[in-house]
């Protein structure tokens, strides 16, 4: 008995397959997250109100989510504009912190000399408290937008550089010597070996460093006064104005959300980008 020969394929299955929009899974993954966050809110909300009634806290001591709600859209352009100064403080203190961990991380991985000279000096200026070189930063950077923006480079470019520095060592000794084979020279192995096996672990860096990224961009802002949530949050607490100081907590941890959220999305887009 002869067996059935197969369908051949139609036109339209043959060739490579087309490759699905990037930004889908990034979106998606911004949905998924920014929901759960918001059913986190509504279960603290809940679990604050009860709190208060049941061991009859004193407004002037712990408002109540209705208050904070009404200092929200009573005072919602001044937190509007605290929030977008601090974001704009973290994010170019974000990208100068990459642009030094990347340059140092190759400069690491170029000369092994320079990392052993290099590397306890940047340990050392990292362990160094915060509030002890802050005097410092307000003469350098002043008391303006720039010190935030100095302070955020400063604490996040460690574990960015880390991460890419890890992340640039990752290619075995085989994979070197096959660029090497096929006459690749420094910069060729690091942009078309180096750079693609660093990804994961640079991402793993901006994930830690922007985790806390907006909590030092107020930080910088407690100390200098600069326009931004940590100023605010400080006026309202010596004005002792604690609604309107919850809400801008409240900003402040939601746009620190956000921030870490934009950064798994950004990964998602690269991952699904480069298959």
């Amino acid at each position: 008995m002869d067996l059935p020969l197969s369908r051949p394929a139609a036109p339209e299955q043959i060739g490579p397959r087309r490759r699905g929009w990037p930004l889908r899974g990034a979106l998606a993954l911004m949905a998924q997250r920014l929901a759960g966050y918001g059913l986190v809110i509504v279960s603290i909300l809940i679990v604050w109100q009860a709190v208060i009634a049941a061991f009859d806290i004193p407004p002037y001591l712990l408002p109540g989510p209705a208050a904070v709600a009404e200092a929200s859209l009573a005072h919602a352009h001044e937190i509007g504009a605290a929030a977008w100064s601090t974001v704009l403080s973290t994010v170019i203190g974000m990208c100068v912190a990459t642009a030094v961990a990347l340059l140092l991380a190759m400069l690491f991985i170029a000369s092994p000399l320079a990392d052993r000279a290099l590397m306890p000096l940047i340990v050392f200026v990292r362990t160094v408290p915060m509030i002890a070189i802050a005097p410092v930063l307000v003469l350098i950077f002043g008391r303006d937008r720039w010190n935030g923006v100095g302070m955020v480079a400063l604490l996040s470019f460690f574990q960015i550089m880390l991460a890419a520095r890890k992340g640039f060592s990752a290619p075995t000794r085989h994979m070197l010597e096959l660029m090497h084979c096929c006459g690749a020279g420094f910069l060729h192995t690091l942009f078309k070996l180096r750079l693609p096996c660093a990804l994961t672990h640079l991402f793993t860096g901006l994930r830690i460093a922007s985790a806390s990224a907006i909590l030092c961009a107020m930080f910088a802002e407690w100390l200098s006064g600069a326009p931004g949530l940590g100023s605010l949050i400080l006026d309202a607490h010596s004005r002792q104005f604690f609604a309107l100081m919850w809400a801008a907590v409240g900003a402040g941890t939601t746009v620190s959300y956000i921030f870490f959220t934009l950064t798994l999305a950004l990964e998602r887009a690269v991952q699904d980008w480069s298959r």
